[in-house]
């Protein structure tokens, strides 16, 4: 056997990575391409060994004729493999390739490799060729394959889906493509925007090494430890306090010369330890869930002074700015704060007028004057959520409150209106608080897992163009800005890309640290390609009849449903297929609109404490169906349990109020809803853009949602890619839908969202409405 490995292979450390499969990785029939120098690793049996390779599962392996011969299995995953734990480094793309064969008069016809990767995280498997065709002659199956952050063990294998099959390997190779490392000679971000305000990224311990940690200090001037400055990071035990992870992210900004931006004391997450809502060791009460009585407020005010207290001390001035509480104010706006354990010890908002006292006095006693205390929140581009921070922000000033800056997370997508995230900036200017972008990333509406997506690189390049616009605008108003954060250093690291989003990318570097379309946008928009023009999408259409008499809001099915169009949510936003599923029943009249989920479902959950985790369905209203982006003044998002608990009502000022109603059935549950709308919208005729969804929670978690039409997961952000609900007073078949449905389900999935590779360069693309003044066509 031959093998050859660079000097550099090293064993990588125990720390969380991503793969990336790239677009060869489907299927692949030629030999390696690249040259011979750059094989990092090959194996050929000519020495009559088996070498580094390993039974996978109880097989026999034996080498004859210098090929290896696998026999014995007894289950799909057994066969050959070999550990390449060192041999794949992260960022770095490679070839991985293999010669192979069925053994004279065995069954099969398919064979498949695959990386098995461990991680702190977990395990995974990476498939290279799935289930490629194969004979008994000499086949070669190859793909490119790539990780994103290190990998405890890398594990290279070849099977078969007919579990008795017997089969040869020959002529292994694991070629390096594209070395890793960050491009050197491309201008430095922060070079680029130092006359404007700092650029920051959030990170952890994983990043400020390597290859990572050198594109980190190239292009940033400020940095947010990503988790481990949270509550459960800095105490997870009461009295316990633990700073090593964060220290190291302090000393590194520290070393290279960067700023520090905390985040964060106060928040309402799992990410908050439950000790925090609990009665303390030594109280009658002790581990019981804490009420709302002035001695247990006193309690939190305790908590809050002894975990600020330890940060101050710590940090003092090293950290320049903190997030004191993130996250306070309701996407229901007429709810205004959001119902956390929070709000509900303290019987209202006033924890947040505490935090900041504390915050204040306590780094003022560690002489960290100049430390910046901000308020953090997303969705603040939503002219609704944004009037209730402002007016939240207001209060604390008029009340004395030393809050001094707001932070707009920006979590946003590519139909985000950028109008409306200026709007905010200049809103709360006329308050004279600092401002920060501080989480920012643009996500692109990548699909779910083994999805086509023939739309990624026209994407990519409209995202350029995103950025391009969206820094046009912050640099306009640079002295309203204190610094712009984008959530992640690259997109293998954003929070965005999991298994039901493997392709989305919404940041500025690509997982192997290479610039995006995103970066272009901002340091040399004149590069950019033009957005690849495309068709109008043929949305998702339903004909919803005028109700002959307006049903009573009760949560049971009168006879006037009978008369209605019917539609069921049948596209997979995210876990299982088999997850709660409704049929939604539509009507409409001179009051607005009337839905009737009847949801298959059958064990109803609300454990968790968050409303979009709990069994409950969703309609989202565009009236005149404008599909602006984001959310319009009369836009609105309503969610309503079954126990009938309404959690959102309306992102837009102006939309309309919610009636609704709830019942567990034998199968599930009924929600019944009337969302009114304004007189010249409750029309025969008018048009409006509909989504209707359905959330599966299942002990205390989100494990499934399905929607009507829209396979983003992005109805929440944006009204872009919802359906079409036409005003008709009949319909030509009452209870079939009665209307034109030309894209849903799977079809729509696969037409509109897209694909299981990366770097498909043949796409269909479509152009999205958009205001002129956001885009700058």
């Amino acid at each position: 056997m031959t093998h050859q490995a660079r000097e550099r292979r090293r064993r990588l450390p125990a720390l969380a990575a991503g793969a990336l499969l790239l677009p060869v990785a489907a299927l692949a029939f030629a030999p390696p391409a690249a040259a011979q120098d750059d094989v990092v690793y090959a194996s050929d049996f000519e020495d009559g060994t088996v070498g580094d390779w390993a039974p996978r599962g109880p097989v026999t392996l034996a080498v004859e004729d210098g090929a290896l011969l696998t026999t014995g299995r007894s289950a799909d995953w057994h066969g050959p493999s070999v550990d390449l734990t060192g041999v794949i480094a992260p960022g770095g793309v490679y070839e991985i390739a293999v010669s192979v064969r069925f053994a004279d008069g065995s069954a099969g016809d398919a064979l498949t490799a695959t990386v098995q990767r461990e991680t702190a995280d977990g395990t995974s498997y990476d498939s290279v060729v799935y289930q490629a065709p194969a004979g008994g002659d000499w086949t070669v199956l190859s793909g490119e394959y790539s990780i994103a952050s290190p990998a405890t063990a890398l594990t290279f294998y070849v099977e078969s889906p007919t579990v008795d099959a017997s089969y040869w390997i020959d002529d292994f190779t694991v070629t390096e493509l594209e070395p890793p490392g960050i491009e050197p000679d491309i201008p430095n971000l922060k070079d680029v925007l130092a006359d404007d305000f700092r650029i920051g990224a959030a990170v952890d311990p994983r990043d400020i090494t390597g290859d990572s940690g050198q594109l980190l200090s190239k292009h940033f001037s400020q940095i947010t430890a990503e988790n481990h400055m949270k509550p459960d990071a800095i105490q997870p035990t009461e009295g316990e306090f633990s700073f090593s992870a964060a220290d190291e992210l302090v000393d590194y900004a520290e070393a290279n010369g960067m700023e520090i931006y905390g985040h964060t004391f106060l928040w309402h997450t799992s990410q908050v330890p439950e000790w925090w809502f609990e009665y303390p060791e030594g109280h009658p009460n002790a581990g019981e869930p804490l009420g709302n009585s002035d001695e247990d407020r006193q309690i939190m005010i305790d908590r809050l002074e002894a975990h600020i207290g330890a940060l101050a001390a710590h940090y003092g001035d090293r950290v320049q700015a903190w997030d004191v509480v993130n996250e306070v104010i309701s996407d229901n706006n007429a709810e205004v704060y959001r119902h956390s354990r929070w709000y509900e010890i303290f019987d209202g908002p006033e924890y947040v007028y505490e935090a900041f006292r504390i915050a204040r006095e306590q780094f003022d006693a560690v002489g960290a004057t100049d430390v910046k205390l901000f308020i953090n929140d997303y969705g603040t581009e939503n002219p609704g959520k944004r009037d209730n921070l402002y007016n939240l922000v207001a209060d604390m000033l008029d009340a004395g409150v030393p809050v001094d800056g707001v932070g707009h997370q920006t979590h946003i997508n590519l139909n985000t209106s950028i109008t409306q995230i200026e709007d905010s900036l200049l809103k709360f200017a006329d308050l004279g608080v600092l401002q920060a972008v501080t989480e920012l990333d643009v996500a692109i509406g990548a699909p779910g897992p083994d999805e086509e997506f023939p739309q990624l690189e026209a994407r990519l390049i409209e995202q350029g163009h995103y950025f391009r616009d969206l820094f046009a605008m912050y640099r306009e108003h640079a002295e309203l800005l204190e610094s712009v954060t984008v959530w992640g250093l690259h997109d293998g690291r954003s929070w965005l890309r999991s298994e039901t989003r493997p392709l989305e990318s919404p940041l500025l570097f690509t997982d192997a640290l290479q610039s995006k379309w995103a970066y272009w946008g901002i340091v040399d928009p004149s590069v950019l390609p033009e957005i690849p023009d495309e068709e109008e999408p043929e949305y998702a259409r339903v004909q919803v009849p005028l109700a002959d008499a307006a049903p009573a809001i009760d949560g049971e099915r009168d006879a006037v449903w009978d008369e209605a169009s019917t539609v069921a949510t049948e596209v997979v936003i995210e876990g299982a297929a088999d997850g709660a599923t409704a049929d939604v029943s539509l009507l409409w009249d001179e009051a607005g609109l009337y839905a009737l989920f009847e949801v298959a479902d059958p064990s109803l959950d609300e454990a968790s404490a968050n409303p979009w985790e709990q069994d409950s369905v969703e309609v989202f209203l565009n009236p005149g169906n404008t599909k602006e982006g984001g959310y319009g003044p009369a836009d609105g998002q309503y969610r309503v349990s079954f126990t009938n608990a309404v959690s959102v009502g309306g992102n837009g000022p102006d939309a309309g109020e919610l009636t609704s109603a709830a019942a567990v059935t034998d199968t599930g549950y009924v929600v019944e809803v009337a969302v009114a709308m304004a007189p010249e919208q409750a029309a025969v005729g008018t048009e409006h853009g509909l989504e209707l969804q359905v959330n599966d929670g299942t002990d205390g978690a989100r494990t499934a949602v399905h929607t009507w039409y829209d396979p983003t997961g992005l109805s929440w952000n944006t009204n872009a890619n919802w359906g079409i609900a036409e005003f008709v007073e009949d319909v030509e078949a009452p209870g079939e839908g009665g209307g034109k449905l030309p894209t849903t389900g799977a079809a729509l999935t696969a037409a509109l969202a897209g694909a299981a590779v990366l770097g498909v360069l043949g796409f269909v693309m479509v152009r999205r409405r958009r205001a002129a003044a956001d885009w700058g066509e």
